[in-house]
């Protein structure tokens, strides 16, 4: 039988129409357009779903070839290198080495290796096991994936995984292992650049955010999702949210303490999308006000926004308010030297409605040993506040950086945590529909890889916004908008990768214990400093 099909050889592509026999898969069907395709194919997308290109075509098709530049792409690119990892380490220490695949950080995947014995890991077992992963790819050897989709078998390792898996090792083509912090990172390229891999960079910082995480869910008794379920359905998920919040509290108050040890005035706030910037920043302004001395003055660098009619626009011609371009970085800074050196300044209000700014409204000056706090995307990127002294900046680092995993194999990617929050407080304040907030989820991403996380190494404080309990009270409110979403529509894979996600948690339902000033309150509502 013969069946017509619009393959796109890219997600932005112009389709090309063409016959082909029934039965053929995804990946047969690749191998006639393979050399005209600019970087190596992970997955496809066949009439709105995301599918392994071991997928069979038997109807009528729109067929999209997707690279690691699209988010299932990656996330299967990852999960077919965690596997060929895992096999490499079994496959030369067999059961004495017991590997942890913990969190992303450097663009990377962090992972730990012990051993039964008492062999001593060194540069030597990282070349080994590099020499072992590639042998592998060079041979391109099957990667067999159970009809559930669960169990994936490379030779003679099997292992759980869930989502897509390349179809070979072939597919991983791109790689290299580094000993880092007390452990192997897994190196990869990022989607802004697929043909190469990301520059290796020491987030020592972050690092540390994700580590003092795990220790404090161990004082928990809990690793992974499992062992919360587990608490929740025995009743004590009120007990878990009052630790959880009580350590966010701590946390505030500490860094509170170090900013006016510091004397420093300009307090520098930035973090990616739906990491808790306002609520940490009007949190920490209580804190540092608690401490003594007058309440910190708030700003937000949005409201430094140049008039819409100047702003900058990309390549499709949309505004493109992303980039440091569409910030008047002269009068932000101006308005510092004023507010530092004693004089008043006219702060200004952005409209977005008429998309200009506002002046004569907030005039300030400061009172004496009042600081400033600063949030906005851009607070850490040193261009934004260029000319004022260093040693007047206080810069903090925000984001959900999450560390209790599914298992010991399948990690929580912290932007699942921040799509999910943006998805329910967009839909609940704004109207958004889910379909939209997925849709443009993306360009999010890739705007926060050029204009917020390169700067995280400029912070002098990282705050982890995560909140252990989270995830079931999220899905609470997720799962219904999120089913809402059907095949063939855009962005349909990724809420099903979402929905299946958020089904290997518990979900609370009562909400009540969850304090006004939490950060979880911005998105699911009844927050005192969101509204």
């Amino acid at each position: 039988m013969t069946i017509n099909l619009r393959i796109f050889k890219d997600p932005g592509a112009e389709p090309v129409t063409r016959e082909a026999e029934a039965g053929i898969t995804a990946e047969q069907l690749l191998g006639e357009y393979r050399s005209s395709l600019p970087w190596r194919v992970i997955t496809a997308r066949v009439d709105g779903e995301d599918v392994a290109l071991s997928h069979v075509l038997d109807r009528d098709s729109d067929v999209i070839f997707c690279d690691i530049r699209d988010n299932e792409a990656y996330r299967t690119f990852q999960r077919g290198l965690s596997l060929l990892y895992l096999k490499a380490v079994h496959d030369i220490y067999g059961d004495d080495a017991y590997v942890d695949i913990r969190n992303s950080v450097n663009r990377g995947i962090f992972t730990t290796i012990e051993f039964a014995s008492d062999h001593v890991f060194d540069g030597d077992d990282i070349r080994m096991i590099e020499r072992r992963m590639w042998e592998m790819v060079d041979k391109n050897l099957p990667i067999e994936v159970s009809s559930v989709g669960e169990i994936c078998k490379l030779e003679d390792y099997t292992n759980n995984f869930y989502g897509l898996m390349p179809v070979s090792t072939g597919y991983i083509y791109s790689f290299a292992l580094e000993l880092s912090l007390g452990g192997v990172l897994l190196r990869f390229p990022h989607p802004s650049d697929p043909g190469k891999l990301s520059i290796y960079r020491r987030d020592a910082k972050i690092f540390e955010a994700y580590k003092e995480e795990q220790e404090f869910i161990a004082t928990l008794n809990m690793r992974f999702i499992d062992d919360l379920n587990k608490r929740i359905a025995a009743g004590e998920d009120a007990d878990i949210i009052r630790i959880a919040e009580e350590r966010h509290a701590s946390r505030i108050d500490r860094i509170a303490e170090k900013i006016k040890e510091s004397g420093k005035r300009i307090i520098l706030i930035a973090g990616p999308s739906s990491s808790g910037k306002t609520t940490f920043s009007k949190r920490l302004i209580d804190a540092v006000a608690a401490h003594g001395g007058p309440e910190p003055l708030y700003l937000g660098t949005d409201d430094y926004f140049i008039d819409r009619e100047f702003a900058p626009r990309d390549k499709k011609g949309e505004y493109n308010f992303e980039g440091l371009d569409a910030v008047d970085v002269d009068l932000f800074v101006r308005n510092m030297e004023e507010l530092l050196s004693g004089k008043t300044a006219d702060i200004p209000r952005y409209d977005f409605i008429d998309g200009k700014k506002h002046f004569g409204a907030r005039k300030r000056k400061l009172k004496k040993n009042q600081i400033v706090v600063v949030e906005g995307i851009h607070a850490l990127n040193k261009k934004m506040s260029v000319g004022l002294d260093e040693n007047v900046k206080f810069k903090i680092y925000i984001s959900p950086l999450t560390q209790l995993n599914i298992d010991d194999h399948n990690r929580v990617p912290s932007t699942d945590v921040r799509v999910l929050r943006r998805m329910i407080r967009d839909n609940r304040t704004r109207g958004h529909d889910v379909l939209n907030t997925l849709r443009i989820w993306p360009k999010v991403r890739a705007g926060e890889t050029v204009n917020i996380f390169p700067y995280n190494n400029e912070a002098d404080e990282v705050f982890n916004s995560t909140l252990v309990y989270e995830l079931p009270v999220l899905k609470k409110y997720a799962m219904p908008l999120l089913k809402d979403i059907k095949p063939g529509e855009a962005a349909y894979g990724h809420a099903k990768w979402l929905l299946l996600f958020l089904s290997f948690f518990a979900t609370i339902e009562d909400v009540s214990a969850i304090p006004p000033y939490s950060i979880l309150r911005e998105f699911i509502g009844g927050s005192v400093y969101y509204k």
